[in-house]
């Protein structure tokens, strides 16, 4: 009777292991060196970041949806019925808005008449007016060219700082803020601001020379 051959033996051949021991493992069937094969081909450059804007009708239908979980009593359809009665539409012009405008029974919803508005009037104090009722401000990405004076920039930059400060302190000097005075500090603050992420980017693109 036969010996019993290892179990290593049953899924690793000893003719193969021979034939293994005897080739270069460094080359390819088709004869090429791995090095060889892999230099030839191009690295890809990275892919670039995009941040897709939703649709109108996608973002009012996730906001009509994250209302419905409050858990009211008559479920999705009697919170849709409380949120049309306060807007004073029908429950199904909410459905109507929650498609696509151009197709089907769809209508274009207050996004796109806000967004068609923005562009008409070419204001954005319009959205920066709807981010402050959300509890906080509109930062626009604004294409700023990577020329000009950095050191001139950074002074003006460093200037206006310090004379909003110099208001700060005048409108504060009675003890007291009015509305006027606060939109004012508000106004000079939103400009600041932007300027302020205007020469941030310049330098995150290696505009770092003070010579433009």
């Amino acid at each position: 009777m036969l010996a019993p051959r290892p179990l290593s033996n049953l899924f690793w051949p000893t003719r193969l292991t021979k034939t293994l021991k005897s080739c270069n493992p460094r080359v390819t069937l088709a004869g090429q060196a791995w090095p060889g094969l892999f230099s030839a081909m191009a690295k890809k450059p990275p892919a670039p970041r995009r941040t897709p804007v939703k649709e109108a009708h996608h973002v009012l239908q996730d906001a009509l949806l994250k209302a419905d979980k409050g858990g009211a009593k008559d479920g999705q359809l009697g919170k849709h019925s409380a949120i049309a009665k306060s807007l004073g539409v029908s429950p199904s012009m909410l459905y109507k808005w929650r498609e696509p405008a151009a197709q089907g029974s769809g209508q274009p919803n207050p996004l796109h008449r806000t967004a068609l508005l923005v562009d008409l009037t070419g204001d954005t104090r319009i959205v920066d007016w709807l981010a402050q009722r959300a509890g906080g401000q509109f930062h626009p990405i604004e294409n700023e060219t990577t020329t000009g004076n950095l050191d001139k920039a950074a002074n003006a930059l460093v200037r206006e700082f310090g004379l909003l400060i110099a208001d700060v302190a005048d409108a504060i000097e009675d003890h007291r803020v009015t509305a006027d005075e606060t939109q004012e500090l508000r106004e000079k603050w939103n400009g600041i601001r932007k300027r302020a992420e205007a020469f941030v980017r310049r330098c995150e693109k290696g505009d770092f020379s003070p010579k433009g």
